[in-house]
């Protein structure tokens, strides 16, 4: 393997992936999920897309030093969501057997140098910052898919982190307040999946 995973996050992120493939059999991909206009069918194709994505952008990996921040990668994700929204309406069938695509990704993505740079869409960012951002995609559209997929306990810690450091970039005052929420109702409050409450009404969602 490649540098150690000292915190955890390509194992977490690793293992939230597993919970979506074993869950695939048992959806109707023809059903509504948690995002308005998106199927279940239209969320795993968005989901299966993630780790061949992630090994093209490892093939390329560097030690150029990052230009793109964690923060700035998670609020530029807007910027692409008419692109992310054809691109799962037009996924093939062949496109959506997310178990092939992650069994094909774990050898890229296993012996991976966790110091390196990738360069992704959005521009170069450090691998464990990219990673982290993969944990935020794979919790959240993970729990978009109905039914759910519950997520792996630190998958869900590294996710939430993410969006903490989004808002801290924003607010800092309000930190302490979603630092002390329930992880998942963080979350999802965060990404608009839910109604905030009291003093986040009108910061929230970070994005969506």
């Amino acid at each position: 393997m490649g540098v150690a995973d000292t915190g955890g996050i390509r194992t977490a992120l690793v293992r939230q992936w597993r919970l979506i493939a074993a869950s695939v059999s048992g959806l109707d991909l023809s059903a509504p999920s948690r995002i308005p206009g998106w199927r279940n069918r239209e969320v795993l194709a968005h989901l299966a897309v993630q780790p061949s994505l992630l090994v093209r952008f490892l093939r390329d990996a560097s030690a150029i030093p990052p230009q793109v921040s964690l923060v700035d990668n998670l609020s530029g994700t807007r910027a692409l969501a008419e692109m992310i929204d054809a691109s799962a309406r037009s996924a093939r069938d062949e496109d959506l057997d997310f178990g092939s695509r992650l069994r094909h990704a774990l050898p890229a993505i296993e012996d991976a140098d966790l110091s390196t740079t990738v360069t992704t869409l959005q521009g170069a960012i450090a691998l464990e910052d990219y990673l982290r951002t993969r944990c935020v995609e794979a919790v959240v559209h993970g729990c978009d898919l109905l039914p759910a997929v519950v997520p792996d306990g630190e998958a869900l810690r590294v996710a939430a982190s993410a969006l903490v450091a989004v808002l801290a970039s924003r607010r800092p005052d309000l930190v302490a307040i979603a630092a002390a929420m329930p992880p998942l109702q963080w979350v999802d409050e965060a990404t608009g999946r839910a109604q905030p409450s009291g003093t986040l009404r009108g910061v929230l969602p970070l994005m969506t």
